[in-house]
């Protein structure tokens, strides 16, 4: 046999490679196109459980807020109801109860207002005719007649006797000058009031909005109705809220046993658990339906697929002509890719372009048409063009190139920040008058830059203010004033002290002791506005007020003002005893005697301890000089002080 007659050698095998090359091409496309539909549905459910944890979290932040609000109106009420009782022990019945229904039909959500007597029965009420009806034996009535705090309390769900219908009930203790129980005052909110409310929101099948106390009891349980349940066994109130007041969980439902994503809140002002519910298919139901649709969509790209393999088969049979050039390109096409995120430019002696890369395209936005032939300096930003003209005198003797940053305004207009390598190009081994620049988009790290020192002066600002008032804090205070002290002859200090503050904050509480300083933290900056003055938190109650060229006879005048403006806010003091909020002013003014800063204060300061000797709520004026063993001017010796 000769060798005519044998087959040729393997001759399935060139057949085999098109199609082995076509199969992993199907199953290639085919994982991608599996494994981009497992991701994008596993990134869906992650941002679909971010989202609703972020609603849900806003939903509960903002049902506790109008619940405060809700309860907030009833407690300014009756707190003026509190103090008006306190002062007045038996009011003009009918004007009270008409007054009383004033404020019932002005706040929609008080459904009742009634004061209670010390046995229980209605004395007052908004109610037309007056209830006859006794509430000795309420659970809020036995409290506050066995307990002696003045805080407000919440009770509920309970039934009205009057109209019969489930309302939650604020109270607040009466007492007698001498502080004995007087009575009770009573504002109820009628269940449905909050059912209404709630009901606008769609947290589909099984979702749900509990109103509990922070003892575990159900206050209102929207939509279905579980009121007065004890929670205090559940994660809830075992774990989560002893470790946080906000937060976010998945749990099993107390209520019907289901698996939901729970957000709750806690009230920063009443003793109210704010909790908002979701199953967890209501949390989902979009991605089920994201992911049956994109199973439709990865179905129809495999059947493309298919078909496109079908066609590659053919197509590969011309690849082996092709590989040498394909080869070829992939080399260049890696060696632009290595270096895709920077523009290549060279420049002739003059600063003309004479080459730039592609990429100019992505960074300006130029076809590289448009950048050759200009001189690049036209390009720059006028106010930048002298560093690069500077720079550019300095590059010949730099062998290792120059860095320079500069602006650059982009084809669409808008101005970035480059980052530029400048170096002389070099041919066969010698530098020849070319410069190659290579040059980087930087204008989000400008930014970044940017930012960051923008939020150091804004911390540096924070660090020199009193947070609570947002006056100028004691270090301002130090420096404006040893400013002053040193470039004024004339100058004038006042110490102030908010007089009995300690008793205001015992009995009113210290939101409301910070409301007040705030309040005359404003006062003192508006006062000392008016006359190129200077106000400071010295620290705690005490207030500091530095009067740049103002002898000490305009000073005690300013301060009289001042003390006017502070008995003008009203501010009800219960510890004082005038009644009301009143300061104790010091007042120094530098002469001779005063050698520096920390005397004119330390004068000011024993002129203000001086003025609380004498009963508070007055001005005493320092003597011309004060030192740590001199006693202050008799008030025969300074007749401009006052008292009220």
């Amino acid at each position: 046999m000769t060798s005519r007659n044998l087959p040729s050698s393997n001759p399935t095998g060139r057949l085999s490679t098109p199609s082995l090359i076509v199969t992993m091409f199907v199953l290639a496309m085919s994982a991608c196109v599996l494994a981009l539909v497992v991701w994008k549905g596993y990134d869906a459910r992650r941002n679909a459980l971010a989202q609703s944890e972020t609603e849900m979290r806003n939903l509960a932040h903002s049902l506790a807020e109008h619940a405060t609000h809700s309860i907030e109106a009833a407690d300014v009420v009756m707190d003026d109801i509190v103090a008006f009782m306190r002062f007045q022990p038996v009011p003009d019945a009918p004007l009270l109860n008409a007054r009383l229904r004033e404020v019932a039909d002005k706040l929609q959500q008080i459904k009742e207002l009634a004061v209670l007597s010390a046995n229980g029965s209605v004395q007052y009420a908004s109610m037309t005719p007056l209830p006859i009806v006794n509430n000795a034996d309420r659970d809020y009535f036995i409290y506050h007649r066995d307990h002696a705090d003045r805080m407000l309390r919440i009770t509920g769900p309970i039934v009205s006797r009057v109209s019969g219908q489930p309302v939650i009930a604020v109270t607040r203790r009466l007492e007698t000058s001498d502080g004995r129980f007087a009575g009770v005052v009573v504002a109820t909110i009628e269940s449905d009031y909050f059912n209404e409310f709630y009901k606008t929101f769609a947290l589909g099948a099984g979702g749900g909005i509990t109103l509990s106390g922070i003892d575990g009891h159900v206050v209102i349980r929207w939509p279905t109705p579980v009121a007065g349940r004890d929670l205090t066994k559940s994660q809830l109130f075992q774990t989560l809220l002893p470790s946080s007041p906000v937060g976010y969980n998945l749990a099993t439902s107390p209520f019907d046993g289901l698996t939901k994503y729970y957000a709750y809140e806690r009230l920063s002002r009443y003793p109210l658990v704010v909790t908002v519910a979701r199953t967890e298919d209501s949390v989902l139901s979009g991605w089920h339906e994201a992911v049956r649709s994109d199973a439709v969509v990865a179905t129809a790209m495999l059947a493309c697929v298919v078909l496109l393999a079908a066609g590659l088969a053919v197509q590969l049979r011309n690849r082996e002509r092709f590989e040498r050039l394909l080869r070829e390109r992939d080399a260049r096409h890696r060696l632009i890719d290595a270096n895709i995120g920077d523009v290549v430019v060279v420049l002739d002696g003059d600063g003309v372009v004479t080459f730039v890369s592609m990429s100019v395209e992505t960074v300006l936005g130029f076809r590289p048409e448009e950048i050759l032939g200009r001189v690049y300096l036209d390009l720059v930003d006028p106010e930048d063009v002298p560093g690069l003209r500077t720079m550019g005198k300095r590059l010949s003797h730099s062998p290792g190139g120059l860095r320079a940053e500069f602006r650059m305004e982009r084809a669409d207009g808008t101005t970035v920040w480059l980052e530029a390598n400048f170096r002389f190009s070099r041919h066969d081994g010698r530098t020849d008058r070319n410069i190659v620049c290579t040059l980087r988009d930087v204008t989000r790290r400008k930014e970044v830059e940017d930012e960051v020192e923008a939020l150091n002066s804004r911390l540096a600002e924070m660090a020199r203010t009193d947070g609570l008032t947002g006056l100028p804090n004691r270090r301002s205070l130090d420096g404006f004033l040893s400013r002053q002290f040193e470039a004024r002859q004339t100058l004038s200090v006042l110490m102030i002290d908010v007089d009995n503050f300690k008793g205001f904050n015992d009995q009113l509480g210290h939101h409301a002791g910070d409301d007040a300083l705030r309040q005359f933290g404003r006062l003192l900056a508006q006062t000392a506005a008016g006359v190129d003055g200077f106000a400071a938190r010295y620290g705690g109650e005490e207030f500091t007020i530095v009067l740049p060229g103002t002898a000490m006879a305009a000073a005690l005048a300013f301060a009289e003002e001042l003390r006017a403006g502070v008995r003008a806010l009203g501010i009800v003091n219960p510890s004082a005893a005038r009644g009301r909020l009143t300061v104790s002013i010091g007042i120094a003014a530098k002469d001779h005697g005063i050698r520096d800063p920390e005397m004119l204060l330390r004068a000011a300061d024993k002129a203000l301890y001086e003025a609380k000797r004498r009963g508070r709520d007055c001005n005493v004026a320092a003597p011309a000089f004060v030192d740590d063993a001199a006693s202050l001017v008799p008030d025969a010796v300074v007749r401009s002080t006052t008292r009220v």
